[in-house]
């Protein structure tokens, strides 16, 4: 069971706590247009985003609203659905129901237009960003917990996007200390590199998970311990779980015998030690002893057969109906 559950840590990492914001435009270009955030599902299974919450309110905003609600016995969900409520321009909830859309593939992509309009659709957010200022995101679990969040400088023209570096690892709101600049860049669509590719589903080449396990073990010689170790430790775990379950058959057949042959030894005590009985006792022990062997007389075991002629079944008259007699 403890092997079990190290080995289940890792998978802790892979959920929802795993979706990413992967790229922000804040205006299509310098006439207007709309604005949209596109995800990433940075793990390596499907994630559901239904429930989650998008909202531009900032981390102090939202912790206020969870002080103000300690001791009403509230759920985390039901503070933040409450704010949905009263504040539906600032915080969204991914709703359920679009479960073939909002189940997100390994390794993918998804993208929630910023346009104000929630009644257009699952991904259609009910806020919008302004250009020329510092715009903020963020991305809570259905339990309350901040999943991701990015602040969009004001810097960032028309037309560009605040996106992930291609290298490197995806950001965590776990870690504040990285600057923004090792992680975010600015994507213009001038060049290849800057390409702004709207939901692209081309999955990243690189695994960042690799090579950092590269860098650190170039020769391999960590991992195939780990590999090894597993191996002899499940193999050690079988062992004293068989041995202690032939502890326990043995046990257990022991108590049996014990059991059985508990009877046999209280009979045995009956008996007087020197072998002499009573009178009556042994009058009563061969009298049972004659009629168990005298209960059936001697039989052959030969059947004779005789036969007979004249048998009335094979007569006529036999056969047939006697009428009774009418007396008159």
């Amino acid at each position: 069971m403890l092997l079990c559950a190290i080995l289940a840590l890792p998978t802790l990492a892979q959920g929802r706590k795993n979706v990413r914001i992967n790229e922000v435009m804040v205006q299509q270009d310098t006439t207007g247009g709309d604005g949209w955030v596109e995800f990433y599902n940075s793990s390596y299974g499907t994630n559901a985003v239904e429930k989650m919450f998008i909202t531009t309110l900032s981390r102090e905003e939202i912790q206020k609203v969870f002080d103000m609600n300690k001791g009403t016995n509230k759920k985390p969900n039901q503070v933040l659905l409450e704010l949905c409520e009263a504040r539906p321009m600032d915080i969204y909830e991914i709703p359920r129901g679009d479960e073939r859309n909002t189940k997100i593939a390994p390794r993918t992509h998804f993208v929630m237009e910023a346009d104000g309009n929630p009644k257009a659709g699952t991904f259609h957010m009910p806020f919008t960003f302004t250009a020329g200022k510092d715009n903020y995101i963020a991305l809570y679990d259905v339990n309350g917990d901040l999943v991701d969040d990015v602040t969009i400088p004001a810097t960032l023209n028309p037309g560009e996007t605040y996106a992930i570096k291609a290298e490197g690892r995806l950001p965590s709101v776990l870690n504040d200390n990285i600057p923004a600049d090792s992680i975010w860049t600015v994507k213009d669509g001038k060049t290849i590199e800057t390409a702004i590719t709207k939901g692209n589903y081309n999955i990243r080449e690189v695994n960042e998970n690799i090579d950092a396990f590269h860098d650190k073990d170039p020769h391999g010689y960590w991992i195939a311990l780990l590999a090894m170790s597993v191996v002899f430790g499940a193999l050690a775990i079988l062992y004293i779980c068989f041995k202690l379950f032939g502890i326990v058959s043995k046990r257990s057949a022991g108590d049996n015998e014990a059991e059985v042959s508990a009877p046999v030894a209280q009979a045995a005590a009956a008996v007087p030690a020197s072998g002499d009985l009573d009178g009556e006792k042994m009058a009563a022990i061969c009298f049972a002893l004659y009629q168990h062997l005298n209960a059936h007389d001697q039989e052959s075991g030969v059947l004779t057969l005789t036969p007979r002629d004249g048998s009335a079944w094979a007569t006529k008259a036999g056969l047939m109906r006697e009428l009774p007699v009418i007396k008159k």
